[in-house]
């Protein structure tokens, strides 16, 4: 998510039942309802004990107000019908799940549900003690503590609620400025490691080179030499014969 972009809705923890419900059925296969579902010799659907998840939820601007529980099942937007009339409800379903998404898999994985921003236990600014009381009203992490409104402010019990928030402004502040100074300093490192490897590369080269001009400059002498001989006793010779054929008309010669 980029910076600056808050979540629409906060999640607060998951939990599963279990259900019984219609299983779908293959129409190939199997006697079917008009919505796919699996039916007995009986006509009646078939049942099976399935897993139910569950989510529970809130407003990201009010944390402390009232949560929502709903079934996954029922706010994936893959799962849910998709009306091209109603636009902004999809887009609402959208982005709802994407904040849901990341702490669902990770529930599912075994996992404890992630953090979007700087925990808690990473701020100096909070003891253990006040870290648990903040997380008792669903605020988990140092931006959440940035963003508290007054009505919040109100109802968290700990002293000097308004002084927590404006160390949690200047605590992000500050690590942001210390980024953006690293990124300088490995930007300018990385730099310096870009003109070295480009001045060997150079180095290198440059003594290619020099050798490529040795030798053409000694070959060139080297058959020089040749053709004056091979003049001298009147052998003829292609202009563009190298060394090798050159010795070979010279040592006919001889």
């Amino acid at each position: 998510m980029a910076d600056g972009e808050k979540q629409l809705v906060r999640v607060i923890g998951f939990h599963q039942t279990y259900e019984r419900r219609p299983i779908k059925g293959d129409p190939l296969n199997d006697e079917v309802d008009d919505r796919g579902f699996k039916l007995d010799a009986k006509g009646k659907r078939v049942l099976a004990n399935v897993e139910e998840d569950w989510v529970t939820y809130c407003p990201s601007h009010s944390p402390l107000g009232s949560s929502t529980t709903e079934r996954i099942r029922h706010i994936r937007p893959d799962d849910a019908e998709i009306n091209p009339e109603m636009a902004e409800k999809n887009m609402f379903m959208a982005a709802r799940w994407a904040a849901i998404e990341p702490a669902y898999l990770a529930w599912k994985s075994g996992h404890e549900l992630p953090v979007g921003g700087t925990p808690l236990s990473q701020w100096p600014g909070v003891s253990a003690a006040m870290a648990e009381e903040l997380k008792r009203y669903n605020v988990r992490t140092v931006e959440d503590v940035r963003d508290l409104s007054e009505s919040m402010l109100e109802r968290i019990r700990l002293p000097n609620v308004r002084g927590l928030r404006d160390q949690a402004k200047a605590f992000i502040e500050n690590m942001k400025v210390s980024e953006n100074a690293l990124r300088e300093v490995e930007r300018d490192n990385e730099i310096e490691t870009l003109k070295a490897a480009l001045a060997e590369q150079r180095e290198q080269l440059s003594a290619a080179m020099a050798l490529l001009e040795e030798k053409a400059s000694g070959g060139s002498s080297e058959l020089d030499e040749l053709r004056r001989q091979l003049d001298e006793k009147g052998v003829k010779y292609h202009h563009k014969a190298g060394v090798d054929t050159l010795k070979a008309l010279l040592a006919e010669a001889a």
